[in-house]
């Protein structure tokens, strides 16, 4: 019986399939109901912002947006970060983005993608990941400058100890932007947060108690921008903790 199930499966797998919406649906008590496996085409663009994410400015309109987000689950972003600038073609499925950590209101969940005609391809963005502090510095601080004009405004770091700049700054501070748009800074490897400072209207602060091996920096870029200030300075020091 299981295995006649299985077969029936597999023969109806397909039907269904083809016979899925091709545009998401709002679920009725749930969830949003993503659409059939679609194939799009449009320019790929790289947007190099507070959130580094890809968009895909269709040929036509589809489900009434004129570019989705595309979101790459299969690892690294490289199949995309060669492609950046050139016209594609990508197959997914479509669905609403669920929080703020999106950029657009639809995305596509790629499963493949490929150029279209003539194409520059780029290399792949720089990837810092795993660069470590070095074993001799005991103390550094992050200086972050961050433009909070609507576009692509990428946080420029300088990480320093004892007057010298330390590089790569990946290797000594990382942040993250929550879906509600709270600015978190973090120190490298074996260092935890110690002072933290910067515009007032930014709310610098700490997410825990100094000291707690989870604590972070925490910033309100949002706050500061209702209150006219958008060129922000914010920081923080970092100690090794072990």
């Amino acid at each position: 019986m299981r295995s006649s199930l299985l077969a029936y499966a597999l023969v109806v797998s397909p039907a269904v399939f083809a016979a899925g919406q091709a545009c998401p649906k709002t679920g009725d008590a749930g969830p949003s109901v993503p659409s059939k496996v679609r194939t799009l085409e449009g320019q790929l663009v790289f947007h190099d912002g507070i959130r580094q994410w890809f968009e895909l400015r269709l040929n036509g309109s589809q489900c009434g947006q004129a570019s989705i987000e595309l979101v790459w689950r299969g690892g690294a972003w490289t199949p995309m970060e060669i492609l950046r600038g050139c016209r594609v073609r990508s197959r997914g499925a479509l669905d609403f983005s669920p929080t703020g950590y999106y950029s657009l209101d639809v995305f596509q969940d790629v499963q493949s993608i490929e150029p279209v005609g003539e194409c520059a391809r780029q290399p792949p963005l720089p990837d810092s990941s795993r660069a470590k502090p070095d074993r001799a510095i005991r103390t550094y601080r992050v200086d972050m400058r961050l433009d909070y004009e609507q576009g692509d405004h990428p946080i420029v770091f300088r990480v320093t100890s004892a007057g010298k700049e330390l590089r790569p700054w990946q290797a000594y501070a990382s942040y993250n932007l929550t879906g509600g748009f709270v600015l978190y800074g973090l120190c490298g490897d074996g260092f935890m947060v110690d002072k933290v400072f910067g515009t007032p209207e930014a709310r610098p602060s700490h997410l825990f108690n100094p000291g707690d091996p989870g604590d972070m920096a925490t910033f309100d870029p949002e706050g500061a921008a209702a209150a006219g200030k958008k060129d922000l300075q914010l920081g923080y020091t970092c100690v090794r903790n072990r």
